[in-house]
């Protein structure tokens, strides 16, 4: 359950310890057009429709994410942004936390929950920066994409974007050898 952090108070963080929770079933990660360069050496890049077009990567479809490894990531120094970040997501024009997280109680050190704490925490991410001009670049970038239906995964449609010789577009059609890393 994702939050606003301006509706919480007194939570603290006691670290991962081992725990490998957001790991598994996951899902899909929201993207920014300039996260692509950041993942798309590992992760294939698709649109999904919830309800409107996200630029997303799949963490895990019906099972752990493939790059943990042993409990650990495999691609820790690699590893998306929404990773790095969790359990925090800057999307939507606000700062919201994913109390799921088996990390958040009562121990720990204190966690940000204001913009000003979160912006000098170690979960903050410059990418956060502008996050509202960020999402609408990006969904008008997705606005002049064309797209190929892929398949249905928990009832969420996805599809590829069709190649059209362009920056972003090329670094996405480069991302699709990683289909078969997440079964697809």
């Amino acid at each position: 359950m994702y939050v606003n952090i301006k509706h919480l108070k007194n939570l603290k963080f006691n670290n991962c310890q081992n725990c490998t929770k957001c790991c598994e079933n996951k899902m899909f990660a929201p993207l920014i057009l300039e996260d692509i360069k950041k993942v798309y050496k590992f992760f294939p890049i698709f649109i999904i429709f919830i309800p409107n077009p996200k630029l997303v990567i799949p963490l895990s479809l019906n099972k752990n994410c493939p790059y943990l490894k042993d409990n650990k990531c495999s691609l820790y120094e690699h590893r998306p942004p929404a990773c790095k970040i969790y359990p925090f997501s800057p999307w939507y024009g606000e700062v919201i936390l994913d109390l799921s997280c088996d990390g958040i109680g009562i121990k720990g050190e204190n966690l940000p929950l204001s913009i000003k704490e979160f912006k000098n925490s170690k979960f903050y991410d410059k990418r956060i920066v502008n996050i509202e001009e960020k999402l609408e670049k990006t969904n008008n970038w997705i606005k002049n994409q064309k797209l190929t239906y892929l398949t249905k995964i928990n009832n969420i449609k996805i599809y590829k974007i069709k190649y059209q010789n362009e920056f972003y577009n090329n670094l996405i059609q480069s991302s699709y050898k990683n289909l078969k890393i997440f079964n697809l």
